[in-house]
């Protein structure tokens, strides 16, 4: 019953120590993986203020609609849709392969054919100060709503990365924590433990002793069997050849 309690304690204890490992990664990890949303919120940022920046369409409450393809600009979204499918039908050949086609609202656009083994399809890339990817369809119309909706969001984006980077900070407080803390049962399993260790030597003890004072028995090595039976053998040859004498004494001869 003991053991069993003993060895219960040992896993948990073994659990509680794989715990803190896993922690004690995170907290080694922690600083790159701060440094890595911080910069993302600040480049983020400097994209946002860059849109602020932008005229606004008094209709549409949007920024005022304009790209260029190939060093041509477009304002009409009819005629951008256009070139900017024969750019990419024209230029993305190559796969896995970024291939700038020109920029969008002051942002250089590229455009990466993806192999087939990779899912394939087109991505978008507007490439600021924190890049920005959109997948692209069969419709280039709609690849220009794509491409709105990509850098539209970037409060949206902000906020993603803000709750990241809070998630992030948290976890790290708490994994300083469960390495701070010893495990709960450390004391009860030392003394389980130490009661157990007593209660072995104990037994260990008296089955020594038990061993000690045991009435020796008598052993018979292989060699020493074969001996006895050798004599044994011996023994019964030499009665047998007195038999066989007496017999022959007592037969009547011819004389007789």
């Amino acid at each position: 019953m003991l053991d069993n309690e003993v060895n219960e304690l040992e896993v948990l204890s073994r659990e509680h120590q794989n715990t803190v490992y896993e922690m004690q990664d995170k907290i080694t990890k922690f600083p790159e993986q701060e440094q890595k949303f911080v910069t993302a919120l600040e480049n983020l940022k400097t994209d946002r203020e860059h849109l602020r920046k932008l005229p606004i369409d008094p209709e549409a409450k949007m920024p005022v609609f304009k790209i260029t393809i190939q060093g041509m600009e477009y304002t009409d979204r009819k005629e951008a849709a256009k070139a900017f499918e024969d750019a990419v039908l024209q230029s993305c050949t190559k796969a896995d392969t970024p291939v700038k086609i020109g920029e969008f609202q002051g942002f250089p656009l590229s455009v990466t054919l993806h192999n087939s083994f990779n899912g394939g399809g087109l991505t978008a890339t507007l490439n600021g100060a924190y890049p920005h990817y959109t997948k692209l369809g069969k419709s280039f119309s709609h690849n220009l709503q794509r491409l709105e909706g990509c850098l539209y969001s970037i409060d949206r984006k902000i906020a993603d990365v803000q709750n990241d980077l809070a998630r992030l900070r948290v976890d790290h407080e708490d994994a300083q924590k469960i390495v701070a803390e010893p495990f709960a049962q450390e004391t009860e399993l030392k003394v389980k433990k130490e009661r157990l260790k007593t209660l072995t030597d104990e037994l260990n003890h008296e089955a020594a002793e038990a061993k000690k004072n045991a009435p020796k028995r008598e052993k018979t090595c292989y060699f020493e069997r074969a001996k006895l039976k050798k004599e044994v053998m011996k023994q019964r040859s030499q009665k047998k050849s007195e038999k066989s004498k007496k017999k022959e004494k007592t037969k009547p001869s011819i004389d007789d």
